[in-house]
């Protein structure tokens, strides 16, 4: 895996978890966090370099078009 793989990986990997539905539902009530799984896939569908780095297509689940990604700077 490259350098860029790897991090992205590292990062997913430290969010890795799992939740029962009843957890889940309750922390979507009453947190102001977002659940677990959107910590990862939220933000990196908003970045290039993830696309790049795995080669994302538009067939795949996680790509969202250029036009419809969250840009901040």
């Amino acid at each position: 895996m490259s350098p860029v793989q790897r991090y992205f990986l590292g990062y997913a990997l430290g969010w890795l978890g799992h939740t029962r539905n009843e957890y889940l539902a309750n922390q979507i009530l009453t947190d102001v966090h977002s659940p677990i799984f959107l910590r990862v896939n939220g933000p990196f569908a908003n970045i290039p370099e993830f696309y790049s780095a795995f080669d994302i297509k538009p067939t795949e689940a996680m790509y969202i078009a250029d036009s419809m990604r969250v840009k901040i700077w």
